[in-house]
């Protein structure tokens, strides 16, 4: 059984909350918007969780794996980032 429009409301509403914090952050670069990110990034993947037997049959199951691609990766990215500078800065 795919989605039904509440569950499919759900998923679209937390897969552009996270394109529009990374989008932000990407523009201001600022702590405020990397919080937003990391918090819409997880509540987007955990919907995901939470609907995934539904999602594998639904129809758009590849259109939300692309739109989290962008938020998830610059989220990694930047934890990448983070690990690596605070590495240099204790040596």
């Amino acid at each position: 059984m795919a989605l039904d429009k509440k569950e499919r409301e759900l998923i679209e509403g937390s897969l552009y909350d996270a394109h529009f914090a990374a989008s932000k952050f990407i523009e201001s670069g600022k702590d405020i918007h990397k919080k937003l990110l990391e918090i819409s990034v997880k509540e987007a993947v955990e919907n995901l969780e939470i609907l995934k037997e539904k999602i594998k049959k639904d129809d758009m199951v590849g259109n939300y794996k692309i739109h989290l691609l962008v938020p998830l990766q610059l989220l990694e990215l930047i934890n990448i980032r983070g690990g690596n500078e605070s590495e240099e800065n204790s040596q």
